[in-house]
């Protein structure tokens, strides 16, 4: 791997991982202190599109 490529990797992920910490926050926020269906829409929508971001990723990193 590149550093460059290693700098892209650690940015992505970075960003994966913020934005999945805050959706599970929201998600129990949501759930839990103040039920609130958007907001749990909301983390449920940010959440599958971090799932479906590490699955390509993975699967492209698999396959070379």
């Amino acid at each position: 791997m590149t550093e460059r490529a290693a700098e892209d990797w650690l940015i992505r992920y970075l960003f994966v991982m913020v934005i999945s910490a805050t959706a599970l926050l929201a998600l129990v926020y949501g759930l839990v202190f103040e039920p609130n269906l958007a907001v749990v829409g909301g983390a449920l929508l940010a959440l599958a599109a971090m799932s479906a971001i590490v699955t390509i990723d993975l699967r492209s990193w698999r396959a070379t």
